[in-house]
């Protein structure tokens, strides 16, 4: 049977050495009386658990985003149809049975929180495309879909998304936020053209929000000059500076392959290659990094269980040094007691540092606001904005979107920094970094902004336009006949009255229209700022938010860690005083016994080691 295949059982779990490992530490951590250290593991055994390694889909519109994804897990569960396009996205994750969800939210509270509605398999399509569903009195925000599939039981998640159209799509700006918390992606885009401007731009926009970028050329069965293609669209990549891999894929040949159970069929539809990317340089290294993860954490328990009996087994060996050890146990405990206390060094970098990346991040969004809005009056200035609205309005929601996302960008490897900054005080007492930020999809921000892009921009009439030359003629007809009665000189020039009106008319004629033009100047400008203002007042309020979650998230971990930190510290204390106060009988039994235990640390401390060698 394929692997992929209905039905096809879940792989051999390459996570299941971490987990076995995970569960041996939270047995030393519970037996030594150390819950805090257990329930560490454990939160770590749940996440390691669940992975989510998401690999967003991207391209323009019917360029065989949805094709793929079905012949990926080998079902139909993206709509294909070349009159409905997809316009919500679809996510694809691993379930032991086939099911379907809808998340909706009311007609009237569009931006609402989504409650997630278990549909009809066959409904996946109503749902995820134009047609929105079949209740009137929801609206659609995505789908997801689970599938028992041997390429997403490893924790991948396909998101397939509507396509961007270019710059100007109003679905871009959706995908720029997935792009910029998905692990991976894979841009889509046919064989019957190379790579457009507006193709080129978006790679660019994700290749700076999305850590791995894949170009991928789809239907190669239906054009044979592929290679060429495929060609032309390196050089075009190359000439732009990016180093970006690219693969080629028939969903047609793939789908073909899987109904003969054709190994060479399938090489050539190029889908080996696709999932061989997909599992090893995607999942793998997410794995890779939970892995790194687990080691870290475990070896910090392992270290602060052995401080524990070093310090007691060194007290037992030799009583006349007790003196000496208890000082620095009293030193180690007045550090992790300072790490506890408020006023602490970490406290106070955590503080300070949230208070500058408060005003930092604020700063960074008014400069990118300042230079849109720079870019956008220069191009309002150079052009009609009755002829270039229709273009300039979809570049000035998505070219706002990309530096709303920028900016979050820009917060979180911030963040992460801040958080380097406060573990650099945890670094004697083996406390480990935090990188697992509270950081959201960016581009919900935007749903809530109440400002109206359009503008209703006309041209003048042909009765507008008679109007203001009747007026200018008429004008001038009056002024020069009135000359003319006036002064007797000027009787034979009266009958050139009409060619002056004329000029005249013309002129005002040519003055209205100028009028007009700097009216719907001033009008788009405005709205301009309008839009912009409004979304600095709802990005600014959430960006604080955001760094308010983040500051309460590194200030528990880290006091977790100092909880754990003086617990060791002060039981290392009692150990070692305990030890100092019994007798030689006793002190040679419990030596035994303390002995004995580090070598069980030592075999957890070895089985650790194995985490850090073994791939994922």
């Amino acid at each position: 049977m394929n692997a992929n295949a209905p039905g096809a059982a879940a792989p051999s779990d390459s996570n299941e050495d971490v987990r076995r490992v995970l569960s041996l530490g939270v047995k030393a951590s519970t037996a030594y009386g150390r819950t805090d250290l257990a329930d560490r593991l454990q939160r770590l055994q749940e996440q390691i658990g669940k992975p989510d390694v998401q690999v967003v889909v991207v391209g323009e519109f019917k360029q065989g985003k949805s094709s793929l994804i079905n012949a990926l897990v080998n079902a139909k569960v993206c709509p294909v149809d070349d009159d409905i396009a997809t316009a919500v996205p679809t996510v694809i994750r691993y379930g032991e049975e086939k099911r379907a969800f809808a998340l909706v939210v009311p007609v009237g509270q569009p931006d609402g929180e989504a409650v997630k509605r278990e549909i009809s398999f066959d409904d996946v399509p109503a749902y995820a495309t134009e047609l929105g569903g079949s209740d009137p009195d929801v609206i659609v925000k995505g789908v997801e879909v689970e599938l028992p599939r041997k390429l997403l039981a490893s924790g991948l998640v396909l998101v397939d998304t509507p396509g961007v159209g270019g710059l100007g799509s109003s679905h871009a700006t959706a995908t720029l936020g997935a792009l910029s918390v998905a692990d991976a992606a894979l841009f889509v885009s046919d064989a019957s053209q190379e790579y457009t401007r507006a193709e080129i731009d978006f790679l660019k926009q994700a290749s700076d929000l999305c850590p791995s970028v894949v170009s991928l050329l789809t239907k190669t069965d239906f054009y044979p000059a592929w290679r060429r293609v495929m060609e032309i669209n390196k050089g075009h990549l190359k000439n732009e500076g990016f180093d970006l891999p690219m693969l080629n894929a028939s969903s047609l040949l793939r789908t073909e392959a899987v109904r003969r159970n054709d190994k060479q069929l399938n090489a050539e539809s190029g889908f080996a290659a696709l999932v061989r990317h997909l599992t090893d340089d995607v999942a793998g290294k997410a794995g890779l990094v939970l892995r790194h993860r687990a080691h870290q954490d475990l070896q910090g328990v392992c270290d602060q269980l052995q401080g524990q009996f070093e310090a007691e087994r060194a007290a037992l060996e030799d009583p006349e040094t007790s003196a000496e050890l208890m000082t620095r146990l009293e030193q180690a405990k007045a550090r992790s007691e300072e790490l506890r206390s408020q006023a602490s060094k970490w406290s106070t970098t955590l503080a300070d540092g949230v208070a500058d990346l408060n005003a930092d991040v604020e700063f960074d969004f008014r400069a990118r606001i300042r230079a849109i809005t720079q870019e956008a009056d220069q191009a309002i200035e150079n052009s009609d904005p009755i002829d270039t609205w229709s273009e300039f309005e979809p570049w000035l929601v998505n070219r706002v979107s990309y530096d709303v996302v920028a900016n979050y960008r820009f917060l979180t490897e911030r963040s992460g920094k801040l958080s380097e900054d406060v573990a650099s005080h945890f670094a004697l007492a083996g406390g480990e970094l935090l990188d697992d930020l509270d950081i959201h999809n960016p581009t919900g921000v935007l749903a809530r902004v109440g400002v109206d892009t359009d503008v209703d921009l006309t041209h003048m009439t042909i009765g507008g336009q008679g109007l203001s030359v009747l007026r200018g003629s008429y004008s001038g007809i009056l002024m020069f006949g009135m000359l003319g009665g006036m002064v007797a000189a000027a009787a034979p020039l009266l009958p050139f009255a009409p060619v002056v009106g004329l000029l005249m008319g013309r002129k005002s004629l040519k003055d209205e229209k100028v009028r007009q033009l700097n009216q719907r100047r001033v009008q788009a400008r405005n709205t301009v700022r309008r839009y912009c203002d409004e979304v600095s007042f709802q990005v600014n309020k959430d960006s604080r938010d955001t760094l308010r979650r983040i500051q309460r998230q590194l200030r528990d971990h880290y006091s977790g860690r100092a909880e754990e930190l003086h617990t060791s510290t002060a039981e290392a204390l009692r150990a070692a005083n305990d030890a100092a106060k019994s007798g030689v009988t006793e002190r040679q039994a419990r030596l035994k016994d303390v002995l004995a235990e580090l070598k069980r640390i030592d075999g957890l401390r070895q089985q650790v080691a194995t985490l850090k060698d073994a791939p994922a």
